[in-house]
């Protein structure tokens, strides 16, 4: 049996800030080849990822609907009767009624439920995400560029595909509100889990660190705000490079904030990786995950891996991980600011809570979530 597997952001490079998603095509595409569940094809554009995350909106949305046409005439070379399709992607996805049609079986793996994103960063939570889609139902096929790939193709892309795979449950109530005719047993819930810790980092100065591409909905901003109102002494390091929209403007704009924290010794080092990485997290007091939404957080894995307690903003994907013995949870600058004085002036706290962080990462290894989705894959291969 045979996996295409169609993905946008695959075979990035691990130092250029593509995201989530070609985190995950990487990860499994790792666990799959040492594992051998099934034959795997990975297609992946032409563009080279270092360009793509450089990307305007215009230029992204042409993006998204040149690789869709072409990964739906690659995968119409196959014979449906023998393969599965796996799309990595939905607005980055391939032509979902098209696959459906010629008998393909298509499951797609959801790292951002794009209606609910959009809510909530443009509409600011004031409309609900059902409440869009119906409302916008009837005009979805006439929708241009970067809404049809909100609307049309994510309502295709649920219609048509044979099952999903989201992370969190709050995902998929989402998911079934927007769609009411979508079959529950359709919406598989599997979270990552964390990747195994590979070597140990040097100690060094205590730090708050923060690490995810640099870009506005990643919400740094909230943390430097935040920071304003600290007394003591700190390190603060932002790791990331500025990608995707608005990416290089908001990186100008923490850094106008940066340079008026005085007390606060804040670095900007760029995305890092390998050692650079594990040194990073190795010195680090806290973990801050200020994102204004995330369908999961593989980073707060990361982080609690590594043993280090984290603090994240009160949203679907940080709630699905945060646990009182190992992480806060907050909801405003001011609440951000009150969870980093009180951690950062507890170290036996601090502690218990990596300790309690490390054992919680350890039960739910990556391996364990590519398992599962290799699982349903094989099932969906019955003969005919």
């Amino acid at each position: 049996m045979k996996v295409i597997y169609t993905a946008a952001h695959a075979g990035a490079a691990q130092n250029v800030p593509i995201g989530g998603g070609g985190a995950i095509a990487r990860m499994l595409s790792e666990e799959w080849t040492r594992t051998r569940p099934f034959d795997l094809e990975v297609f992946r554009p032409e563009e080279r990822a270092e360009d793509i995350v450089r990307y305007t909106q215009s230029e992204y949305t042409r993006f998204c609907f040149r690789f869709r046409r072409y990964s739906t005439n690659r995968i119409l070379r196959e014979d449906p009767a023998n393969c599965v399709v796996l799309a990595n992607d939905i607005s980055e996805g391939p032509d979902f009624e098209v696959l459906a049609r010629h008998g393909y079986r298509v499951y797609t793996i959801w790292h951002v439920d794009v209606l609910a994103f959009v809510m909530r960063m443009y509409g600011h939570g004031w409309i609900k995400p059902a409440t869009a889609a119906r409302w916008m139902r009837p005009l979805e096929r006439w929708l241009p560029g970067p809404l049809g790939l909100v609307f049309d193709n994510q309502h295709k892309c649920v219609r048509y595909s044979t099952g999903h795979f989201v992370m969190t449950d709050s995902m998929k109530q989402t998911i079934l509100a927007c769609y009411p005719d979508t079959s529950p047993s359709k919406i598989h819930v599997t979270p990552w889990g964390a990747s195994p810790v590979e070597g140990v980092g040097v100690k060094g100065l205590p730090s708050i660190l923060t690490l995810s591409r640099i870009s506005p909905e990643k919400g740094q901003h909230r943390l430097l705000n935040a920071l304003k109102g600290y007394k003591g002494k700190a390190r603060v390091v932002i790791a990331g490079e500025a990608a995707f929209m608005g990416g290089e403007a908001y990186l100008a704009k923490l850094q106008r904030i940066a340079k008026g924290l005085q007390n606060l010794d804040v670095s900007f080092t760029g995305h890092l990786s390998g050692q650079a990485k594990l040194d990073a997290f190795a010195s680090a007091e806290l973990y801050v995950f200020p994102s204004l939404s995330e369908s999961y957080g593989l980073t707060l894995l990361e982080a609690l891996s590594h043993g280090v307690p984290v603090i994240a903003w009160d949203h679907d994907g940080a709630r699905a991980i945060v646990q009182p013995d190992f992480g806060l949870l907050v909801s405003s600058e001011q609440e951000l600011l009150a969870a980093i004085e009180t951690l950062l002036g507890d170290p036996e706290r601090r502690e218990r809570m990596g300790e309690a962080g490390r054992a919680y990462a350890a039960a739910r290894p990556f391996s364990k979530a590519a398992g599962q989705l290799a699982s349903v894959l094989l099932s969906a291969a019955t003969p005919r």
